[in-house]
């Protein structure tokens, strides 16, 4: 522990070690340290660094710090994959908005999903603390349905929506929007509809081969500007005492 205590020791400024080096080196020869005191001995240098250091360096650190932080959060958040499938109904004016608002709430029922999680055996670990219900909530959470923008004057009769589903493994999402594409494709049909549109999946569900999250650079992003942030604020803070130092003297 002394070996520990007189490394942490050289983390002071060199101003400090040359007026008590020899003070603290005696003490340490006499006590037997603790965790407590090796503790106390690395704050206490770390203070004194940053007191010392310049409005730069202080940006910089803090800036390093950020970023260090906001990486390690985004590597313990789970990933997901995002698998999507385009869908063209035709005509447009037989399958409105309201017609595909009530299509995947049809979809995302409970009878309509049960099955699709038992078959592929979605959420094992939820399924294991959480009531099925919760589970089909959750699913549903990772289902999303959206119209896209006409690509040309041409398709106003046409309208094109995507469906997609996040999962954790890229394979399994895109085997599940595969089965919710053909779910979506037979409920068409549903007379209770009323819809005379044909609906068409162009192609199968994609294999997505990068994780949709999180976002990594997005995460570093933050963490610099919060770093840039608590910098500021702290230099700041630090410029203002020692001008309050100084006035004193």
């Amino acid at each position: 522990m002394k070996r520990t205590m007189r490394f942490l020791a050289r983390l002071y400024p060199s101003s400090w070690r040359k007026r008590y080096g020899a003070e603290l080196d005696a003490l340490l020869e006499d006590a037997t340290p603790s965790a407590r005191d090796a503790f106390d001995i690395f704050s206490g240098a770390l203070k004194m660094q940053m007191t010392t250091w310049s409005f730069g360096r202080i940006m910089l650190a803090c800036s390093l710090v950020g970023i260090l932080v906001a990486a390690a959060v985004s590597f313990a958040v789970p990933v997901h994959y995002r698998s999507q499938a385009v869908f063209t109904a035709t005509p447009a004016s037989e399958f409105t908005l309201d017609t595909l608002k009530d299509l995947t709430r049809n979809i995302s029922s409970w009878e309509s999903l049960n099955p699709v999680i038992q078959e592929h055996n979605l959420y094992a670990r939820e399924r294991a603390r959480m009531p099925l219900d919760d589970v089909i909530e959750k699913m549903k959470q990772d289902i999303t349905v959206e119209t896209l923008p006409l690509a040309s004057p041409r398709s106003r009769d046409r309208l094109t929506f995507v469906v997609q589903f996040d999962y954790p493994d890229p394979h399994v999402a895109q085997q599940v929007n595969a089965a919710l594409a053909s779910r979506f494709i037979e409920g068409n049909v549903d007379p209770r509809l009323n819809s005379h549109a044909t609906l068409q999946l162009p192609a199968p569900p994609n294999l997505p081969l990068r994780p949709a999250a999180p976002n990594r650079m997005g995460f570093a992003a933050m963490g610099l500007l919060a770093g840039l942030i608590a910098g500021l604020a702290f230099a700041t803070v630090l410029r203002s005492r020692r001008t309050a130092t100084v006035g004193n003297e």
